[in-house]
């Protein structure tokens, strides 16, 4: 584990032990669940705007979630946290940490919550430079023998490698090369488990993990690379555009939003020879 990953567990320990809100804060109220894994359709504002909601309705309750965003990738950290105590502005923020190609008008509120809530951002992607490093070199390039061993990354069971081969194939048009898709599972793996990680270290606190339906999923995103005690802590909502029989096993919550007209993604690998 690296550095900087050490020293984000070590601000998550200290918000914790200096007193940051945590569900048994208020008084007369029970929830049962502390970690929220709430997914989107990246480019659907219905969905963005329905979970913001969601996340404003914990914060008007008094509750200071630590909010893990995969829209920052990990390196940015310091500068998102530098970023956060001098600026005055969420464009300033975004102009020192953001991580470039997402749509960042759907992120801002988060950002502006930080500002004005003092809510913690973590920076919780790997990087796409990281991400192929896995895809060509294995899990060691990101993971220490220790998390490699703790998160039995040389045995991934078959059922979580097939379902997120099968997710990787479909999302692609059934239009990759077979040989192309083995390490774009291993990179998304990757993703999934750092971000678990995250969320395993975190001790009493609400954490919200803000990330696409693919990481939330149950039955093989982030939920499966958590512990035993955190998953019985976890709730995991996804936003999607039409009901499927599939989503009673990938989502504790389902939030069908409307659907939004796109062109027909499909078009961009049909027009590309296949080898």
């Amino acid at each position: 584990m690296s550095y900087k990953k050490y020293l984000i567990l070590w601000v998550i320990s200290f918000l914790n032990l200096a007193g940051a809100q945590t569900l048994t804060d208020q008084p007369g109220q029970v929830i049962s669940k502390r970690i929220f894994l709430l997914g989107e359709i990246h480019d659907n504002p219905h969905g963005h705007k329905l979970r913001l909601e969601t996340v404003m309705q914990f914060i008007e309750q008094g509750y200071r979630p630590l909010v893990a965003m995969e829209q920052f990738d990990r390196e940015n950290q310091d500068g998102l946290d530098v970023a956060l105590s001098t600026c005055h502005d969420v464009d300033c923020v975004l102009a020192k940490a953001a991580t470039p190609g997402w749509e960042w008008s759907f992120y801002k509120p988060f950002v502006q919550l930080a500002l004005d809530k003092k809510i913690t951002l973590i920076a919780v992607n790997l990087s796409n430079v990281d991400v192929r490093n896995v895809m060509s070199n294995g899990f060691s390039v990101v993971f220490n023998p220790q998390a490699i061993d703790t998160y039995k990354l040389n045995q991934i069971p078959p059922a979580l490698q097939s379902a997120q081969y099968k997710a990787i194939q479909e999302g692609h048009c059934n239009m990759l090369p077979n040989q192309a898709i083995g390490p774009m599972v291993r990179g998304q793996i990757a993703r999934d488990v750092w971000m678990a990680d995250i969320v395993n270290s975190s001790q009493n606190q609400m954490v919200i993990l803000i990330a696409g339906n693919g990481h939330v999923r149950k039955d093989a995103g982030v939920f499966q690379w958590l512990s035993i005690e955190k998953k019985k802590l976890t709730q995991v909502h996804g936003y999607v555009e039409s009901a499927d029989r599939s989503y009673v096993n990938w989502f504790d919550k389902v939030h069908v939003v409307p659907k939004l007209e796109r062109e027909d993604p499909c078009l961009v690998f049909s027009s590309k020879p296949q080898k």
